[in-house]
C-alpha cells in the first residue's frame, strides 16, 4: 500500500505563514495607506484634527489622486470603523478627505482602480467573507458566456486575463516575501501524522479483502510465516461463524491493530507529497529523502516549474460551454491546460497507477478549483482510503464537517465517497489546541 499526502494552504497557515487570499489583499492595502496617508491610525486617534495632505499614489492597481478644490465630494461618507478591514478604512478615509466635516482639509481626492479585477476581490473580502480569488476568476469567466457578440466577448476576456495575471504576478511576489521573512519550526502531531500507518479501520470496506490478502502475502515471506498463518486460520475458523455477517477477514484486520507486526505490514510502502502549495514549508520541516514529492501548482520563482494559478473544475455544468465558444483565451487560466506546461501531471498518474494508495488531506480545503484533480484521485480504482486531518480552533469546534461538505463535491459516485471517506472517529486535528487547564 502507498500513501498520497495532500498539502494544502491550511498547512502553511497552521506553521504561522500569512499566505492565505484575505492575508494577500489586506497586505496589499495597508502599504497603499501607508503611502497616501502615512499612519492614518494616528489621525484617527487625535479625532481627526490637523493633519498633513495625504501623498498622490498609483500603482497596476489603483490610482490615488489629490485635488486642491472639493470637485470630487464624497456624497455620502463612511467613515472607517476599528473592525474594518484595510480596504474599508481607506474607504471610509478618502470620504472623510472629501466630507470635510471631521477633517480640516481644503482640498478632495479619489481614489480609482486601474485593475477591474482586483476592485471585485477587494470588494468581496470583508471580515465576514473568506474571499476564494480562483473561484472569483471562474465566477467572472462565466458571467461573460452571456455576451453573444463574439468580438466583444472576447475582448473582455483578454481584459480579464490581463487583470488576473497582474493580481498572479503580485501574488507571487508577496508569497515569496512572506516565505522568506517568516521563522517556523515544526509540529509533532503532523510528524506523527507523516509517520502513521495506514489503519484497517481506515480502508474502505469493499478493499479490505483484498488489503487482507495483500498483507497475508506479505507474511509467507517472512520469518514468522508459519506462526503467522496459523493464527490468521485460527480466527478464521473460530470467528467465522459467529460474526453474523461481518465477514472473518474483517475481524482479523480489527485483530491487526494490537498486533506487534502492524507497523510492519500496514506502513505505506511508498509516500508522495503532493503539493498545491507554491511554498515548500512540508519539505523544510518534515520530509524525509525518500518521500516522492510533487509541487502540482509549481514553485515560487521557479521557471522549470512555474505557479499555476487558475480554476480546475471540469466537471462544471458551464465548463462544457465554455469549451464551445472555440475561444482559446477563455482557457488560458485553466488549471487543466496548464499542467501540460510540465512533467508533474503524469508523474502524478503513474504513481497512482503503481498500487493501491490512501489519500490524507492537510490543509486542503477540497474546494471546486481543484475538483477535476482530486476526483481523479478519489474514484481511481486504486484509491483504498480518504482521510482528513482537520483545523481544531481554540473553543474546540473543528471544521472536520466542512471539509467533508466540500470533499462530497469531488465524488460523482457517491457510494465509493461514503465507503472510502473515514470517519471522524479515526480522524485527528492537524494541530491540536491545546486542553485548558481547570483549576
Amino acid at each position: 500500500m502507498n500513501r498520497i499526502i495532500i498539502i494544502g494552504n491550511g498547512f502553511d497557515k497552521a506553521h504561522g505563514l500569512a499566505t492565505g487570499y484575505r492575508d494577500f489583499i489586506d497586505s496589499y492595502w495597508i502599504n497603499v495607506s501607508g503611502h497616501i496617508f502615512n499612519g492614518y491610525k494616528r489621525w484617527l486617534a487625535e479625532q481627526w484634527g490637523s493633519i498633513i495632505d495625504p501623498s498622490p499614489y498609483e500603482d497596476e492597481f489603483v490610482r490615488f489622486e489629490v485635488f486642491r478644490d472639493k470637485q470630487h465630494k464624497t456624497s455620502e461618507p463612511s467613515y472607517p470603523q476599528s473592525d474594518s478591514t484595510p480596504y474599508d478604512e481607506i474607504r471610509g478615509l478618502v470620504a472623510m478627505f472629501n466630507d470635510g466635516t471631521n477633517i480640516r482639509y481644503e482640498g478632495s481626492v479619489r481614489l480609482s482602480f486601474r485593475n477591474k479585477f482586483f476592485e471585485h476581490i477587494s470588494g468581496r473580502c470583508s471580515l465576514n467573507n473568506w474571499v476564494d480569488i480562483e473561484n472569483e476568476y471562474y465566477g467572472k469567466l462565466k458571467e461573460l458566456l452571456a455576451e453573444n457578440d463574439a468580438v466583444i466577448r472576447n475582448e473582455k476576456v483578454q481584459a480579464l486575463n490581463r487583470d488576473f495575471n497582474a493580481v498572479k504576478k503580485r501574488l507571487e511576489t508577496y508569497l515569496a516575501a512572506v516565505a522568506q521573512e517568516t521563522q517556523i519550526e515544526p509540529f509533532q502531531s503532523i510528524q506523527e501524522a507523516f509517520d502513521s500507518i495506514i489503519d484497517p479501520n481506515e480502508v474502505a470496506y469493499e478493499r479490505q479483502k483484498e488489503i487482507l490478502a495483500s498483507i497475508t502475502r506479505q507474511m509467507k515471506r517472512s520469518e514468522f510465516s508459519v506462526r503467522r498463518l496459523f493464527r490468521l486460520r485460527t480466527y478464521m475458523k473460530k470467528f467465522y461463524s459467529r460474526l453474523k455477517g461481518e465477514p472473518a477477514w474483517h475481524f482479523v484486520l480489527r485483530q491487526l491493530k494490537f498486533d506487534v507486526y502492524q507497523k510492519k505490514y500496514c506502513t505505506p510502502t511508498e509516500t508522495l507529497i503532493l503539493n498545491f502549495n507554491y511554498t515548500s514549508t512540508a519539505e523544510r520541516l518534515y520530509i524525509e529523502k525518500q518521500y516522492e514529492v510533487i509541487n502540482i501548482h509549481g514553485q515560487l520563482n521557479n521557471e522549470r516549474n512555474p505557479i499555476i494559478f487558475g480554476y480546475g473544475d471540469e466537471l462544471d455544468d458551464d465548463y462544457k460551454r465554455i469549451e464551445k465558444l472555440q475561444d482559446n483565451d477563455f482557457l488560458e487560466n485553466i488549471k487543466s491546460v496548464r499542467y501540460h506546461e510540465t512533467g508533474c501531471y503524469r508523474q502524478l498518474l503513474g504513481f497512482i497507477e503503481s498500487e493501491p494508495y490512501q489519500v490524507i488531506t492537510m490543509g486542503h480545503s477540497c474546494g471546486n478549483s481543484d475538483r477535476t484533480l482530486l476526483n481523479t484521485l478519489f474514484e481511481h480504482r486504486n484509491c483504498i482510503s480518504v482521510k482528513v486531518y482537520y483545523h481544531q480552533r481554540e473553543d474546540g469546534t473543528d471544521d472536520y464537517s466542512q471539509l467533508i461538505r466540500n470533499l462530497s463535491r469531488n465524488f460523482n459516485d457517491k457510494a465509493a465517497m461514503r465507503d472510502k471517506v473515514v470517519n471522524k472517529e479515526f480522524c485527528l486535528p492537524l494541530v491540536p489546541t491545546p486542553k485548558k487547564v481547570t483549576q
